[in-house]
């Protein structure tokens, strides 16, 4: 290998050894006060005003709450039917089983053409669907901790397109701004999506 290429390499595992540091650090500096620890979960959580919309979209990744909220929504006529991204054949089956399970009629599930392996992925994906099946208007559904980033990629690849996006985060999930520290997978999640907002900020996601 060039060593050209190698060094790129380093500098890339340096650069991103530097975030985790960084982030580490600051998250010790602030074990002793839950307010900012609140306000470094809260910042990561994103709601917007709930309105009618033509499509709700469960963005893959869990194993049927996005469903279920996308199923509520319909219940109470928010929306006319869902997007489930794929990723697999076999997570696919198991999310439009689930849907079913809801009451959502299968002609009103609509599965991603492209496969996809992140947010990155899934808002271009959810994007040629939608343009597809004529639709203006997404209620996009995650987990709490990932509707920030959610909002920002899916409004950076919707812009333009005429198709109005709103964010939702799963109801009654158990990431909460007031105690995602007191978790080992809380922390982790939380450091993880700052570092994957800065990477996609910074092109390298």
């Amino acid at each position: 290998m060039p060593e050209e290429n190698m060094s790129n390499k380093s500098q890339k595992r340096s650069g991103r050894g530097c975030w985790w540091s960084i982030l580490a650090i600051l998250l010790l500096l602030s074990l002793s006060t839950p307010l900012i620890l609140r306000g470094i979960g809260a910042a990561l959580i994103y709601a917007d005003p709930l309105e009618k919309a033509g499509l709700a979209v469960a963005l893959s990744g869990d194993e049927g709450d996005r469903i279920s909220e996308a199923a509520e929504l319909m219940r109470n006529h928010y929306v006319d039917g869902i997007i489930i991204t794929y990723t697999d054949k076999s997570a696919s089956d198991q999310l439009i089983s689930e849907a079913e399970k809801k009451d959502i009629p299968p002609d009103r599930i609509y599965v991603t053409y492209a496969t996809v392996s992140n947010t990155v992925d899934e808002a271009r994906a959810v994007l040629d669907l939608a343009a597809n099946r004529a639709q203006d208007s997404l209620i996009i559904i995650t987990d709490p901790f990932h509707t920030l980033r959610t909002r920002i990629i899916f409004r950076d690849i919707f812009a333009g397109s005429g198709i109005s996006i709103q964010v939702r985060p799963v109801p009654d999930h158990w990431y909460q701004a007031d105690s995602w520290w007191k978790t080992e997978e809380g922390v982790s999640l939380t450091i993880q999506e700052y570092l994957k907002i800065l990477f996609y900020r910074f092109g390298k996601y």
